[in-house]
């Protein structure tokens, strides 16, 4: 049992240093900061209430993970980081409510941590509010469109055309026309499903689109050879996907490693049928 309570101690060490780094983050907005500050100030003294009781508090690899969480901060935003430590904060409360008497520890103060985290928990998704989270299903719709279709048509124009510059601009002029239509289209279903404000769905909609559109052409215009530019394209797309397959995992609380293959799976597979009919254009119009 000791060990366990060794466990707890060093955990709650890591969740101060954690939520103290966060709360000195200035690219952090000042209200999200309050909370984490307060935050780390209670799991500070969860810590020195497990270090009463064990024996030997030992913290490894600190560093690593309080630098891990703020760079997760800036990639992904503060409702992923918040997922992510609410995944810990359930995961406590339910080891903090098995251990029960065995442990010799007094109840009421096991009870008052308890209330605590919970309070932790359900602050955070109540105090905190992105709008990349608000309208992720905008974001992600124009990510998702813009992968799909812009992949494939390099993949297409990797059977059919010879010139990168060529290809790179084909699917530059496709991205920029497709993510005006697709913006047009989100605000309408926006409009339409009662959302508060279709019009900022509809900008995060185009602005994703636009963006995977630069991403994934600029290859073809910085390298001479079609196959690399195609090669890096594919790289980029893949990173891409996986990012958007975390994220929505941590914030669906879904399966990390099945929302990657999906997602990867589906663009993969679309580029490679894609590829093979532009191939067979090329041939027949070689004819």
């Amino acid at each position: 049992m000791e060990n366990t309570q060794e466990h707890f101690c060093s955990e709650e060490y890591i969740a101060h240093k954690i939520y103290s780094t966060l709360a000195r983050n200035p690219l952090l907005p000042r209200s999200y900061r309050d909370i984490f500050k307060k935050t780390s100030r209670e799991e500070y003294e969860h810590y020195l209430f497990w270090k009463q009781h064990s024996k030997n508090c030992v913290v490894k690899n600190l560093w690593i993970k309080t630098l891990l969480y703020n760079v997760l901060a800036l990639l992904f935003g503060v409702t992923f980081v918040l997922k992510l430590l609410e995944r810990s904060e359930s995961k406590a409360i339910s080891e903090y409510s098995n251990i029960g008497e065995s442990a010799r520890i007094p109840l009421s103060d096991l009870k008052t941590i308890i209330e605590e985290e919970l309070i932790h928990e359900n602050t955070f998704m109540s105090s905190i509010s992105e709008s990349r989270v608000k309208y992720l299903g905008s974001i992600a719709l124009g990510i998702s469109d813009a992968l799909v279709e812009l992949t494939g048509i390099y993949a297409g124009s990797l059977g059919a055309f010879a010139n990168p510059l060529v290809s790179g601009l084909t699917g530059l002029l496709a991205g920029l026309s497709a993510s005006i239509s697709m913006t047009i289209a989100s605000y309408m279903q926006a409009k339409s499903s009662h959302l508060e404000k279709p019009q900022i769905a509809a900008l995060f909609t185009g602005l994703a689109y636009v963006t995977v559109t630069l991403l994934l052409s600029l290859p073809y215009f910085l390298l001479t050879s079609l196959l690399g530019a195609f090669t890096s394209m594919i790289l980029i797309a893949v990173a891409i996907s996986i990012y958007m397959a975390i994220y929505t995992a941590v914030l669906g609380e879904k399966s990390f490693k099945r929302e990657i293959i999906e997602t990867t799976g589906l663009l993969l597979g679309v580029s490679a049928l894609l590829y093979i009919i532009g191939r067979l254009l090329g041939f027949h119009l070689a004819l």
